[in-house]
């Protein structure tokens, strides 16, 4: 079932339900602003962090549960080379370029449309991404669908073409919290990961590939997911990593983890077709006003980023991350609840 409405005489919002759970999505930075699943006693908990109205949307600056792009997470020192040319972007984060700097996906309309295949139902986003746009080339046409399964899943798919070669690589910024509120540090945490990106300082990648081993960053074996956050190196106040999945390339999907509370019973299992996942537990929301008038602590939420890999463009061991004329960009992330 879909349903819409308008918000305002520009964003519509969508209402999808399954049955057993339901989203809730708007036009404005084609975000997700609730999502809805059962509890143990049968409650509705929406997992989700936000805000309550489309101003609160507008005016908020953690891209909670909105599209990141043209280049999801940081691209060292604000600029790359491609083709012979040396493209420069915004630093919004420190030396670096953040989530595409500061015009950002998050803060763009969206056209909203019902959609459905063969898995399911939902919502398809579209927008062109101009040549210019946050200083990178090319033109692109954006395209993001939000579906529920009957198997209990909220699927995200994002296909890209372009009309010249352009790095891209985007995510959606979920900040979730099973139980609805408080702070996820009592969650579960299990990861199908042996290796992370090894950051500097400044939180970017260095280009070396460093095992889990020994680490604060091992979640082979499940653990809660405040247990380690006051060790994760440099700043101790706790993760904002990429994971490295067991994916070769992004041909099929591969599972990534689970994390599941006990208070709540909510469990959400994650897959993808993407490299990396960015582990982030909201580190720098304290003092955020939220849903309800709730004013948050750090590690009210954690984030999954499923990505390629961060200063991709800028690293020629990682894997390209460009996007040339003919080809299609498909990344495709699965939470099953």
């Amino acid at each position: 079932m879909i349903e819409e409405k308008k918000l305002d005489d520009e964003v519509t919002q969508f209402t999808v339900s399954n049955g057993t759970i339901s989203f809730v999505a708007i036009e404005w930075g084609c975000t997700i602003t609730n999502l809805y699943v059962p509890s143990k006693n049968g409650e509705k908990v929406d997992i989700l962090l936000g805000f309550d109205t489309l101003e609160g949307w507008k005016k908020g600056t953690e891209a909670h549960n909105a599209i990141v792009g043209r280049f999801a997470n940081r691209i060292r020192g604000a600029k790359f080379s491609l083709e012979g040319k040396t493209y420069t972007l915004d630093k919004n984060d420190g030396e670096n370029c953040l989530h595409g700097g500061n015009t950002r996906y998050e803060k763009m309309l969206w056209k909203g449309e019902k959609y459905s295949d063969s898995e399911g139902e939902g919502v398809k986003f579209t927008r062109k991404s101009p040549d210019g746009e946050q200083g990178f080339p090319a033109n692109v046409e954006l395209c993001v669908i939000y579906k529920l399964t009957g198997k209990n899943e909220l699927v995200w798919e994002y296909t890209a073409t372009s009309d010249g070669a352009t790095p891209i690589n985007l995510t959606n910024h979920a900040y979730f919290n099973l139980n609805g509120k408080g702070s996820v540090e009592g969650h579960h945490l299990q990861l199908d990961c042996d290796s992370i990106l090894e950051t500097a300082a400044d939180s970017a990648p260095t280009g070396n590939i460093i095992s889990v081993e020994g680490t604060p960053f091992d979640f082979r074996t499940e653990k809660l997911v405040g247990k380690d956050c006051n060790k994760v190196e440099p700043l101790k106040n706790g993760y904002d990593q990429c994971f490295l999945t067991k994916a070769k390339d992004e041909s099929k999907l591969v599972h990534f983890g689970k994390i599941w509370s006990e208070e709540s019973g909510i469990s959400m299992e994650i897959s993808t077709n993407q490299r990396g996942v960015h582990v982030y537990t909201a580190n720098y929301i304290g003092g955020k006003i939220g849903k309800g008038g709730v004013v948050h602590n750090p590690h009210d939420g954690i984030c999954f980023e499923s990505e390629r890999f961060p200063n991709a463009i800028n690293e020629p061991k990682f894997p390209s991350c460009v996007l040339k004329p003919g080809e299609k960009y498909f990344h495709k992330t699965v939470l099953k609840f």
